[in-house]
């Protein structure tokens, strides 16, 4: 069903007015069905993992080699080619650079200013690469172990908490083969400073659990015609109960309904794995338990 369908749908079961249209109805009863169904999308949204809001999201790592000039004990680097591709988002690695420095402010098209000075006088090519990375413009959690190197075919090793985080780069030992991460500031933060090119892969769970007519996705209803990923008798059914706790009225049994139809909405959504008190672990790549039991042989029929 779309918007409309819904609130109609809605409205004969409660035997109110049918409207012909939602948005931009001026009927108040009609503008608090539209405002109790947006918030009851967007609380279910949060309340369980559903698949058709888990995604996956790729990125690859960015990284430029560019020579530079700075003097010991500054924080300003100069002389630099171009800074046309450089942000705050990027890290500084090379000789005579403090360990994690990154750029503060981009000053001009030759300079940069980094968070810490320089460790020794230096005028050589230096690794800019970007440690901070936007996360989709619809991301409302991660899913969590899903982070992977695919490049190295590594997993990426976090989430780190924030005492971790400091700890790696404030301690004597912070070199490592594997990247690290942690979401902070709407970002995937990365580090050590990485190569260029690398190919991160993880999973979220989207904010956009409405569908426009064209197949665009949103986190609101704003036409008649959107639809949305949620089973049609779960939206209503959840429209029916906040409109009943809305006016004041016995909602009980209008909660147990909904209850009941959330309860085997998310236990139908997606599969689960088989479960075993003496479990064999499926993923050994090579021993006898991959084996065929029969008709094989080696070499010269042996």
């Amino acid at each position: 069903m779309n918007l409309l369908q819904l609130i109609q749908q809605t409205c004969q079961e409660l035997a109110l007015d049918v409207p012909t249209l939602v948005i931009g109805n001026p009927d108040a009863q009609t503008t608090q069905m539209l405002a109790l169904l947006n918030r009851h999308g967007h609380d279910l949204v949060r309340n369980f993992d559903w698949q058709e809001l888990d995604k996956q999201f790729l990125l690859n790592t960015v990284a430029y080699q560019l020579s530079g000039t700075a003097t010991i004990g500054s924080r300003v680097i100069t002389d630099i080619p171009s800074t046309a591709n450089l942000s705050v988002n990027f890290g500084i690695t090379g000789l005579g650079i403090a360990p994690f420095s990154q750029i503060v402010s981009v000053d001009s098209s030759t300079q940069v200013t980094m968070d810490q000075p320089a460790t020794e006088a230096l005028t050589q090519t230096l690794q800019f690469s970007q440690v901070s990375y936007p996360l989709p413009s619809d991301w409302l959690k991660q899913v969590p172990q899903t982070e992977w190197d695919r490049t190295n075919r590594w997993p990426l090793m976090g989430p780190k908490s924030p005492q971790e985080w400091q700890s790696y780069k404030s301690g004597v030992v912070y070199a490592g083969p594997r990247e690290r991460f942690r979401i902070q500031l709407n970002a995937i933060q990365i580090s050590p400073p990485p190569p260029n090119a690398l190919t991160f892969a993880y999973e979220y769970i989207s904010s956009n659990w409405v569908v426009s007519s064209t197949g665009t996705g949103k986190d609101y209803f704003t036409a008649d015609t959107d639809s949305c990923v949620f089973d049609d008798s779960l939206m209503v059914a959840g429209l029916k109960l906040r409109w009943m706790q809305a006016k004041g009225l016995d909602y009980q049994f209008n909660a147990a309904e909904y209850s009941a139809l959330l309860n085997a909405c998310t236990a139908q959504n997606k599969s689960a794995p088989k479960l075993s008190l003496a479990p064999v672990y499926g993923d050994i790549l090579l021993s006898e338990w991959n084996v065929q039991d029969g008709s094989w042989s080696g070499p010269n029929g042996f």
